[in-house]
């Protein structure tokens, strides 16, 4: 009977989840794995950086490693305090569903990741957006780049004084392996879990699986970066929640 009951409340959570989350963009990062695939390609896209910026004085950094979407993610939200200087870091890490992590009280313990925080000094965030610089994030991103989501990628966006930017970084790519950012970010991490391995170069997947491979189940989707009407870069149509995103994650699909 307590089984049953918690197995109704948990269903009647979600339902209550989706019924709060339909119709809305992404506000931020979170570890409601609901609200992440709802909201995941507005997050992708940055609409919530994008639609305050230039409203406050506030420097906002959104990065985004993709490894493999089914199997491991991890998202970093950085922003910086245009009073005292230095810089907040709230980090997400997203990996293969862990069954052990399951509990009743929770039904979506086993998919919410690990989450952490980290507050950099006014020299380390310095530091970090004259890596960034370098790297060349500021700079205008590839032309067409579609990112598939079984593939490794880093998807960067945010607004830097009153503008924004948007870029990416895919595997294999120069620009991928000259990029010096994600050392620094391995040194600041603060959720102590390690960096999946890169497969070989000629291994990694460029388009998403055939027909047959996408049966055998998971979320798979592709991105591809370009302009708005207004001329500023970010994610090729809508990134509304209930998109290609939750499309493709129904069966037949």
């Amino acid at each position: 009977m307590v089984r049953a009951t918690a197995r109704i409340a948990g269903v009647a959570a979600m339902a209550a989840t989706l019924v709060t989350l339909a119709g809305c963009s992404s506000v931020g990062p979170t570890d409601n794995p609901v609200a992440r695939k709802l909201t995941w390609f507005s997050y992708l896209n940055g609409d919530d950086l994008r639609s305050r910026c230039g409203k406050d004085s506030a420097d906002r950094y959104r990065l985004i490693f993709n490894a493999d979407y089914n199997r491991h993610v991890r998202t970093y939200d950085i922003v910086g305090d245009p009073d005292r200087g230095g810089a907040a870091v709230e980090a997400h890490v997203i990996e293969a569903t862990d069954l052990t992590r399951l509990t009743l009280a929770d039904p979506f313990s086993a998919a919410r990741g690990n989450t952490a925080t980290l507050q950099l000094s006014a020299a380390q965030f310095d530091s970090f957006v004259g890596r960034l610089r370098e790297d060349g994030v500021f700079d205008p991103p590839p032309q067409g780049l579609r990112l598939p989501s079984n593939g490794f990628y880093w998807l960067i966006n945010g607004c830097r004084a009153g503008q924004w930017f948007f870029t990416a970084y895919p595997y294999p790519s120069s620009r991928f392996t000259d990029a010096r950012f994600p050392e620094l970010l391995r040194s600041i991490d603060p959720t102590g879990i390690a960096y999946p391995g890169l497969p070989a170069p000629d291994e990694a997947p460029r388009t998403l699986p055939s027909s047959g491979q996408l049966a055998d189940g998971g979320v798979f989707f592709e991105v591809q970066i370009g302009r708005d009407g207004l001329g500023r870069y970010g994610l090729v149509g809508p990134t509304a929640p209930f998109g290609a995103l939750l499309l493709s994650a129904l069966p037949g699909k």
